[in-house]
């Protein structure tokens, strides 16, 4: 590569807002995160749901916020202006679990009734439904390519699909004695975490299913897991009231965060990895994630808060609470 060609591409790689180091581009903190966190105020209380609100997500591209529900649906509202633009129903259980597709075109659910639903975001067409699963789908996610989905159950496995053909790929965790709660893929693709019922978070390589480590210090259920920006970090929220953030290096604990007083039910990562916000009591909390600082609540709702999720962006958090609200906090 030429000198000059060097030097645009160092151009377009900080205009973009990144650090090039040679190696991996990490990114530098959001403005848009950094004020949401300090500052962020109540913009929408979004109603509808007829029962707790489980589960909320934003689409990649920010446009459309997704919620699932007691009630057995999947609801989608435009993040801006709050408008209801889809109620999916097709489900015949709570819905405890929704995620977008990475380019954004589907959404996938999973329920109490034991399967996995993927949804076309745009027309709230079902697609395809995933079946397998003996009991209870607690957690969904995408793989970073989109061509895989992950779930985790109460049967004590953790299952990888096909997305495109919805065929079974394997069972990892097979025979494990103990419920899956939550499950996150890797933005590099490379691993997957779920959250236990025996008190730890098991790590598998994605292409094998091989465990590769299990992280153990929590002292109740793991109910929530998610993964750094740059797969570095796992946050994990548990029964025990606390967050606990893991190495992926090393293995260990490299902070705890105390504060809430019961179940922390949901914990998600800002887009440039330097906050953390969790889900409990009727409060979202937001925590600095290499100091292991707390930063602020975020206060309104009347009931326990069960899921929290940062857009894409870091413009928003979104939370959903057993009130039967979200809330869209900027």
């Amino acid at each position: 590569m030429s000198v000059n060609m060097r030097d645009i591409v160092r151009r377009i790689i900080a205009k973009l807002g990144l650090n090039f180091t040679g190696g991996s581009a990490r990114r530098k903190r959001s403005p848009f995160a950094q004020r949401v966190v300090k500052n962020g105020q109540l913009v929408h209380t979004l109603t509808g749901h007829k029962g707790a609100v489980y589960s909320v997500a934003f689409s990649p591209d920010g446009r459309y916020i997704a919620s699932g529900s007691v009630d057995n649906t999947v609801k989608v509202r435009e993040t801006e202006s709050g408008e209801l633009v889809q109620t999916l129903v097709g489900h015949e259980g709570e819905v405890s679990s929704v995620a977008f597709s990475p380019d954004g075109r589907h959404i996938v659910s999973g329920s109490k009734d034991e399967t996995l639903k993927l949804w076309e975001t745009e027309s709230g067409n079902l697609v395809r439904v995933f079946t397998g699963h003996e009991n209870w789908v607690s957690s969904v996610a995408f793989s970073p390519s989109g061509k895989h989905i992950v779930s985790g159950s109460y049967d004590e496995t953790l299952k990888l699909w096909e997305t495109e053909s919805g065929s079974l790929v394997r069972n990892c965790l097979d025979g494990h004695a103990h419920w899956v709660w939550s499950v996150a893929f890797s933005p590099n693709g490379k691993y997957i975490v779920s959250g236990q019922k025996d008190k730890t978070l098991k790590l598998l390589e994605a292409k094998s299913g091989r465990l590769v480590r299990t992280f153990v210090g929590h002292k109740n259920s793991v109910t929530s897991v998610a993964f750094s920006p740059e797969s570095d970090f796992i946050a994990s929220g548990s029964w025990d009231g606390t967050v606990k953030l893991w190495s992926m290096q090393n293995g260990r604990c490299a902070h705890t965060f105390g504060g809430h007083e019961k179940t922390v039910y949901s914990v998600a990562f800002s887009p440039d990895g330097k906050y953390i916000v969790s889900a409990s009591d009727n409060i979202v909390r937001a925590w600095e994630a290499e100091r292991g600082r707390f930063v602020r609540a975020f206060y309104g709702h009347g009931d326990t808060v069960i899921s929290v999720a940062f857009s894409a962006d870091g413009r928003y958090i979104a939370s959903g609470s057993a009130d039967r609200t979200l809330k869209l906090w900027r």
